[in-house]
Parts: structure tokens; C-alpha cells; sequence
């Protein structure tokens, strides 16, 4: 995956990061805890900016709404806004 290629799921975001063991050794708690989020297809409201940060970190391009954030492009330019 390039570092511009948008991950659009949580289940890309996971396997981005290395797996749930990866995540589980980066952000703490058991593995199961992420295969949880890869089931359920989200992320827990809490960990939304956590996540966020290190994804920057790492050079990778999460879908805003995955972190409970909605885009919007003004002028070329592009803000997260958080989800209502």
C-alpha cells in the first residue's frame, strides 16, 4: 500500500498498523479487543483521536469518517470536522 492510498475500513486501518497484535502492543489492551473492532467494523468514540495520531505518525491515510470526522474541502484546502 502506498502512503497516499486511503484506508476506507477498519479492517485496513488494523491491518495497516500490523495487525491486532500490532495495534494491541501500540494502544494497549488484548488482541481480542481489536479483532472486536475489525468484526464490528468501527472504533470506540474514545479511541477515535488516539488512533488518528498515530496513523499521522506513520504516514497513513485513514477515511475521516472512521474516526468520527467528516470532511470538507474549502478552497483546495482540506479540514475534519467532527461527525455530528
Amino acid at each position: 500500500m502506498k502512503h497516499d492510498d486511503q484506508l476506507t475500513t477498519v479492517s485496513e486501518v488494523i491491518d495497516a498498523f500490523g495487525g491486532p497484535k500490532a495495534m494491541c502492543s501500540i494502544f494497549g489492551g488484548k488482541p481480542t479487543r481489536f479483532y472486536n473492532h475489525k468484526a464490528w467494523g468501527k472504533f470506540p468514540k474514545d479511541m477515535h483521536m488516539e488512533i488518528y495520531v498515530k496513523a499521522c505518525e506513520r504516514g497513513l491515510n485513514i477515511a475521516p469518517e472512521l474516526i468520527g470526522m467528516k470532511p470538507m474541502v474549502r478552497q483546495g484546502e482540506l479540514f475534519l470536522l467532527a461527525a455530528e
